[in-house]
C-alpha cells in the first residue's frame, strides 16, 4: 500500500511538473510592469475615461495602432481586473486597436488570454460587438453579444474570458486587438491581457518520469 500511494504522488507531481501552464508566467507583467496587462500603468488623473490616439504609448506595454481608444476607469464600469479597462472604440466614435509587443522564442507556441465585455446604448447599438486579433502574422475574428445596457453610472459589466494561441516566428511578437465596429463610440471593452508560453515537455523530464516509475515498480516487486 505504501508504494502505491508513493507511485501516485510521484505520478500526480510529474503531470504537474509535464502541465504547459505549471512555469509560465504571464510575458506582458514580466516585460512592462506588474498591472501591464491590465492597462494599470501608469494611470491618469481623468475623472472618468481618457481618450488616447492613435501612435501613443502613454500605458506602458502599449501602443494604440488604430486612430484611438477610451482607457476607462472603474467609474465608468467595473474592469474585469484592477481599476481600469480599455474600449476599442474611442471618443467620439469609431474603430480604435491596442498592441503590445513581447520578446519569443522562434516556434515556441504561446497562448494570449483576454477579457472581454460590451454594452449597448442609444446610438452605439452595434450588437455583438466585433473585433479581431492579430499575432505571428494569424489574424483572428471574434465577436460578443451582450445584453447589458447604459443606464448610470457606474455601468455594470458582464466579463467574459477568451483565448488564442500563436506559433512565434521572430524572437519579438506583435499581440495587437483591433475593432470591428464602425462609427460607435462604445466598441468591445477589453482587459486582463495575459501571454505565456507553452514549452514542449522536454525529453529529460519524460525520461524522468519513467525511471522514477520504474524504480517504484521495482520496489513494488520486491
Amino acid at each position: 500500500m505504501h508504494n502505491k500511494k508513493r507511485m501516485k504522488l510521484a505520478i500526480g507531481a510529474a503531470a504537474l511538473i509535464c502541465s504547459p501552464l505549471a512555469f509560465s508566467a504571464n510575458i506582458i507583467d514580466s516585460i512592462y510592469g506588474v498591472g501591464a496587462g491590465s492597462f494599470e500603468i501608469p494611470g491618469h488623473d481623468g475623472p472618468l475615461f481618457k481618450t488616447v490616439e492613435n501612435s501613443s504609448t502613454e500605458i506602458i506595454g502599449w501602443t494604440v495602432n488604430t486612430t484611438n481608444i477610451d482607457w476607462a476607469k472603474a467609474a465608468v464600469w467595473n474592469p474585469s481586473q484592477g481599476d481600469y479597462s480599455i474600449d476599442l472604440n474611442g471618443t467620439p466614435g469609431g474603430p480604435g486597436g491596442i498592441q503590445t509587443v513581447i520578446p519569443t522564442t522562434v516556434g515556441t507556441t504561446y497562448r494570449v488570454t483576454f477579457d472581454i465585455g460590451a454594452f449597448i446604448a442609444s446610438g452605439n447599438t452595434t450588437n455583438p460587438k466585433t473585433f479581431e486579433t492579430s499575432a505571428a502574422g494569424v489574424t483572428t475574428q471574434f465577436s460578443l453579444s451582450t445584453t447589458d445596457t447604459f443606464v448610470t453610472l457606474p455601468l455594470s459589466v458582464t466579463w467574459t474570458s477568451r483565448t488564442f494561441d500563436f506559433v512565434a516566428i521572430a524572437t519579438s511578437s506583435t499581440v495587437s486587438f483591433v475593432s470591428t465596429v464602425a462609427t460607435e463610440s462604445a466598441g468591445i471593452l477589453l482587459d486582463n491581457v495575459s501571454v505565456v508560453a507553452i514549452p514542449e515537455p522536454g525529453s529529460m523530464t519524460i525520461a524522468a518520469l519513467w525511471l522514477t516509475l520504474a524504480s517504484l515498480r521495482r520496489r513494488r516487486s520486491k
